[in-house]
């Protein structure tokens, strides 16, 4: 797991050097479609890791000091790069351009979170449906096993 963050990082390390060099080149932005969306790609993976590791799913084991620093970090960078391009976006006067583009990643975001939601929701559901018909199965055993016990204690009785 470590090696896997480490590429990761790594891939993210590469993907802002090609964005930093494209905008220090004072390159077109539209040009540089395919390196922002490297940026955006390696950026995803190392969030989704980032998210892993914090809900202790990944087997880090580094320093907690360590890990916070490395998320610490990348976080940093992320939001460092996300002002550069937006800054670069100004500059070239495509502001409004660079507005839509975040209204529509938090439109898309919204409706991503939503639907994670109602999957847990029905995940939830779907458990709680699960384990009330167990539940009912074992009351059902329950209650034959009641009724066997009184029969046979009357048939006992009545034979007697």
């Amino acid at each position: 797991m470590i090696g896997e963050i480490a590429l990761l990082i790594k891939g993210f390390d590469t993907a802002c050097s090609l964005v930093q060099a494209g905008l220090d080149r004072k390159k077109n932005i539209e040009s540089m479609s395919k390196e922002i969306g490297s940026f955006f790609t390696s950026k995803e993976a190392v969030e989704a890791k980032i998210v892993e590791i914090k809900k202790n799913q990944g087997s880090y084991t580094g320093s907690a000091l360590e890990e916070a620093i490395q998320i610490e970090q990348q976080n940093q960078k992320i939001k460092d790069m996300l002002a550069r391009i937006g800054k670069e976006y100004s500059r070239q006067g495509k502001s409004p351009q660079w507005q839509q583009i975040q209204k529509n990643a938090k439109d898309i975001q919204v409706d991503r979170d939503f639907r994670a939601a109602a999957v847990n929701r029905r995940r939830i559901i779907e458990y709680r449906k699960r384990e009330e018909l167990i539940l009912i199965a074992k009351l059902v055993a329950g209650l034959v096993l009641l009724m066997l016990g009184l029969t046979s204690l009357f048939l006992l009785i009545s034979f007697d």
